[in-house]
C-alpha cells in the first residue's frame, strides 16, 4: 500500500476494436479525480489507440495488444507481437498479476469483463491481491442465454462472479435498459447492480458558442459522422458518402471522423472519394467531439453506448447505426432509445442497402430535438459510485475474503 494516504485504484480494460472501453475508463478516470481526496490510480489495457483520453495523473501500464475483427465468422484475433496467442495471454496475465501483487490497489474495476481477455484476471482477483472488485457494464450485453452464461447464471460464471466482485455498476439508466429485468438474473446478482446513468453530463455550451468555438459560421449547415474506432466501417463510409453526394445541396460544410482503427485501404479510399470537395474535411480522430456534436445539424453515429451517451448530452439531431455484426449490444440499445423519440436508428444491412439516402434528408428536415438529460450521470466525483469498503463499511468483498480467509484460502 502507498504511504501517500492516496486511495489507490486500478483501471482495466482489455484492448477494444473501438475506443469505447477506453473512452468509458477515462471518464471514470476523471471522475475520480474531481474527489476532494486523492487518488493513485492505474490504467491496465492492451489498448493501443485513443490513450490520449486518459488524463495525464493516471499511470498506464500497458500490456501487449491484440487486433481483432467483428466478423461473422468469428472474433480472428491476433497478437500485434510476433508470439503466438496461447503466449500472449500467458504474458498479459502474468504482468497483470506481477503488477497487482505489488501495487495491492483498494478498488480494481475491470470494464465489461470479469474475469478479463482469457481469464488473465482470475490468478489476482483469486489470489485476493485487490481490496475491492467492481465490474463495470454499459448495460446491454449479449443474449439471455450467453449473458447467463458467462455473467450472472447460478449454473455458469455467476458464483464465481459474486465471490470475487462486490458490486456491478451499469453505465445506463433502467428507465432506458434494466439489465437485471432483461436478463432475468437472479436476485442475489441483481441486489449488486448500481446503475450510474450515461457517463456523460449535460453538455453547458449553447449552440452558437460551440458553432463559434469550432469554426461554423450561424448560417453553415453541418453534418458531422463518427464511427467509434472505425473497425470495420468501410461500408458504412461508402454507403454514407454516397447518400451525402446525392443530396450535396442540403449541407454546405461535413466532417467525417473515420477513426483510428478504420483500415488504412477505406481510409485511403474515403480520402479520394471527398477530395474534390472542400467543404468536406476527414479526419482520422477528433477527441474533442462534444462541441461539433452540439454544433452541427445532424450527426450520424455508431451506436456504441459511449457514443449514444454523448448524443444524450449534447442533444444533438441524429441518426445512430448499430453496426456490430456478432453482438445485439448496439442493437437494443439504439433501438430503446429510438422509441423514446431520442434518435433516430438506421440498422446496417439498411445503410448498406442505401436507406441513408432516404433517412439523411428527412432528417434535415424534420430534425428531432431530444432531451435526454434525466439519463445522463448526475456529476459530482465518481467515487460515490465505489463500493462501501471505501466509505469505511463492509462489502461483499471484505466478507468474501473474510470466509476465504477463514477456510484458509489466500487473504
Amino acid at each position: 500500500m502507498t504511504n501517500t494516504g492516496a486511495r489507490t485504484v486500478a483501471l482495466y480494460w482489455h484492448n477494444g476494436r473501438s475506443l469505447g472501453h477506453t473512452s468509458r475508463t477515462a471518464k471514470v478516470a476523471r471522475y475520480l479525480l474531481r474527489s476532494p481526496e486523492p487518488y493513485s490510480i492505474a490504467g491496465i489495457t492492451g489498448a493501443y489507440r485513443g490513450l490520449d483520453l486518459i488524463p495525464p495523473e493516471v499511470d498506464i501500464i500497458k500490456i501487449p495488444a491484440f487486433a481483432n475483427f467483428d466478423d461473422p465468422s468469428g472474433w480472428n484475433l491476433r497478437p500485434r507481437l510476433a508470439m503466438n496467442e496461447a503466449t500472449l495471454h500467458q504474458v498479459r496475465a502474468d504482468l497483470i498479476t506481477a503488477f497487482l501483487r505489488h501495487y495491492r490497489p483498494e478498488v480494481l474495476m475491470s470494464d465489461h469483463i470479469p474475469r478479463g481477455t482469457d481469464d488473465e484476471l482470475v490468478p489476482a482477483l483469486e489470489a485476493r491481491y485487490v481490496e475491492h472488485a467492481v465490474l463495470s457494464l454499459r448495460g446491454v450485453l449479449f443474449d439471455r442465454d450467453k449473458t447467463l452464461r458467462k455473467y450472472f447464471g447460478e449454473h455458469g460464471r455467476g458464483p464465481w462472479l459474486l465471490e470475487h466482485y462486490c458490486q456491478v455498476n451499469v453505465h445506463t439508466h433502467p428507465e432506458v435498459f434494466d439489465l437485471a429485468d432483461y436478463y432475468k438474473i437472479p436476485q442475489e446478482a441483481a441486489d449488486r447492480l448500481h446503475y450510474t446513468g450515461y457517463l456523460a453530463e449535460p453538455y453547458a455550451l449553447p449552440r452558437e458558442q460551440a458553432r463559434e468555438q469550432v469554426g461554423v459560421s450561424p448560417d453553415e449547415r453541418l453534418i458531422v459522422a463518427a464511427m467509434g474506432g472505425g473497425q470495420g466501417a468501410g461500408g458504412v463510409w461508402r454507403a454514407l458518402s454516397a447518400a451525402l453526394r446525392g443530396r450535396r445541396a442540403l449541407f454546405d460544410r461535413a466532417l467525417l471522423v473515420t477513426g483510428p482503427y478504420l483500415e488504412p485501404e477505406d481510409q485511403r479510399a474515403l480520402r479520394q472519394l471527398w477530395e474534390s470537395d472542400p467543404a468536406v474535411e476527414i479526419r482520422v480522430y477528433e477527441p474533442g467531439l462534444l462541441p461539433w456534436m452540439r454544433a452541427c445539424d445532424l450527426f450520424v453515429g455508431a451506436a456504441g453506448a459511449n457514443m449514444l451517451g454523448e448524443v444524450l448530452a449534447t442533444g444533438v439531431n441524429s441518426i445512430a447505426i448499430p453496426r456490430q455484426v456478432r453482438e445485439i449490444e448496439q442493437q437494443v440499445h439504439s433501438q430503446r432509445l429510438h422509441e423514446l423519440g431520442l434518435l433516430r436508428k438506421v440498422d446496417l444491412p439498411d445503410v448498406l442497402g442505401g436507406a441513408l439516402e432516404r433517412a439523411v434528408p428527412l432528417a434535415l428536415t424534420e430534425p428531432l430535438a431530444p432531451d435526454g438529460r434525466r439519463y445522463l450521470w448526475d456529476g459530482g466525483a465518481y467515487d460515490r459510485h465505489l463500493p462501501g469498503g471505501l466509505r469505511g463499511t463492509a462489502c461483499a468483498c471484505t466478507n468474501a475474503r473474510a470466509t476465504s480467509s477463514a477456510s484458509g484460502g489466500p487473504a
